[in-house]
């Protein structure tokens, strides 16, 4: 199980970080990004599993490392 979800983490570290550089590129707006990488670790119930801090630390950094236009 603790494999399982490793990767379901390293999944959604990933897909933040693609959404936070559409966002970057004035693709995507902001609020829609942040809510689809969350609604993503809710559907794959991570918000259960690690807890809601985990998952919001791991879309906030990614937002914070996007690549800049």
């Amino acid at each position: 199980m603790r494999q399982y979800v490793t990767h379901q983490l390293e999944i959604l570290t990933l897909r933040s970080l693609e959404l936070a550089n559409r966002v970057a590129a004035g693709q995507l707006p902001l609020i829609d990004a942040v809510d689809l990488a969350y609604e993503a670790a809710v559907w794959a119930d991570l918000t259960n599993t690690v807890g809601d801090d985990v998952v919001q630390t791991i879309i906030g950094t990614a937002f914070l490392t996007a690549r800049l236009p």
